[in-house]
């Protein structure tokens, strides 16, 4: 008897719809789990006619990219059909927050979620009013609102720079197909550590009742765009160390508001991406991301592997295991919560029932 429907990215997509250990996390605190095309507008609400005897919760896990309006649409109808039965990871209509980093900015303002300050425009004389009547000028960033990796993103220092680029940034729209896809311009906050020359930021794995893991980022300080993975080089390995010693600090101390930043959107299981604002001294938080990146069940698939899947970076790996017996001591959750994969998932699923107990 089926307990769980998981509404998968569509076939069409790449396939990465389960991460290591994590389908059996499901199924060990949730019960056995059946798959189907979440993105199709008919495979779940179907699904749940045939399996609704026994059926208790639905795993939302469409692709947070790809997925466009008529998807998303479709999607929320099924789940309107369906009615209120409790969600894993996204509520149907949570979803949007996701995809749509305006939307997850307003509702976090409202709930007093720290962020950075934006507004939306369509035209340059919208941006020019915008930035005028904002509390922030240059340097900013503009961005599609549901860009990812710093696609379609842009760091506009100055009003000449925006004359420069304005023809590229008004463009950028039509390359986009998502939900409700919107120009951006963004608050630059100042993330760099000029002590240590670096620029930082943490991606913190949590559900909306638990802080699980998370790690640091680190990346020179002329590189402004440090929420990208996959830039780690062992000549930064002891800034690495300090600021993920800071990572394990910021889930403890913060626990409530990352908590927050989850729940508020709608959502129970994420990873959110969090910044140090330098000019006011605290954190903020730039997005959510409920398909993070921890690695696939194939070998290779993707570029992860074992032993860790996520980071798989040779220097960075080994550095990890010669060093294990010590850093494990400083960085307890980054190595026993997030490198243990199969740890990591059980104790995400297990924050997840307590979610709905």
């Amino acid at each position: 008897m089926y307990k769980v429907i998981s509404a998968n990215r569509s076939a069409k997509r790449e396939p990465k719809n389960w991460r290591i250990f994590e389908k059996e996390a499901v199924e060990k605190h949730f019960g056995k789990v059946i798959d189907c095309d979440g993105e199709d507008g008919r495979s779940v609400l179907e699904t749940y006619e045939k399996h609704k005897d026994s059926v208790e919760y639905i795993r939302w896990y469409p692709d947070p990219e790809l997925m466009n309006e008529p998807e998303y649409i479709g999607m929320v109808e099924q789940s309107d059909k369906i009615g209120d039965i409790p969600y894993l990871v996204n509520s149907a209509r949570g979803f949007k927050s996701v995809q749509c980093k305006d939307v997850a900015f307003d509702l976090w303002k409202k709930n007093n979620v720290s962020c950075p300050d934006f507004f939306v425009f369509d035209t340059c004389q919208e941006f020019k009013q915008g930035l005028e009547d904002s509390d922030f000028t240059y340097p900013v960033l503009i961005r599609v609102n549901d860009s990812v990796a710093g696609n379609h993103t842009k760091l506009i220092k100055c009003e000449k720079d925006f004359e420069q680029n304005k023809l590229e940034i008004l463009k950028y729209k039509s390359h986009s197909s998502g939900i409700d896809t919107k120009l951006m311009c963004v608050e630059f906050l100042d993330t760099v550590d000029d002590d240590l020359d670096v620029n930082v930021s943490f991606r913190i794995h949590a559900t909306s009742k638990d802080v699980i893991s998370g790690y640091a980022r680190v990346v020179p300080s002329k590189d402004w765009l440090a929420i990208t993975a996959g830039k780690f080089d062992i000549k930064n390995i002891e800034k690495w160390i300090y600021y993920n010693r800071v990572c394990e600090k910021i889930c403890k101390d913060h626990k409530e508001e990352i908590c927050k930043s989850v729940s508020s959107l709608s959502l129970n299981m994420q990873g959110v991406d969090v910044v140090i604002d330098q000019k006011r001294q605290k954190i903020s938080f730039l997005e959510v991301q409920p398909t993070y990146a921890s690695g696939y069940p194939m070998i290779g698939y993707c570029g992860y592997h074992p032993p860790f899947y996520n980071p798989s970076e040779p220097s960075l790996v080994n550095f990890l295991l010669q060093n294990k017996t010590i850093l494990e001591k400083e960085i307890p959750m980054y190595y026993n919560n997030w490198l243990d994969k199969k740890n990591h998932f059980d104790l995400m699923y297990k924050s997840l029932k307590n979610v709905w107990s």
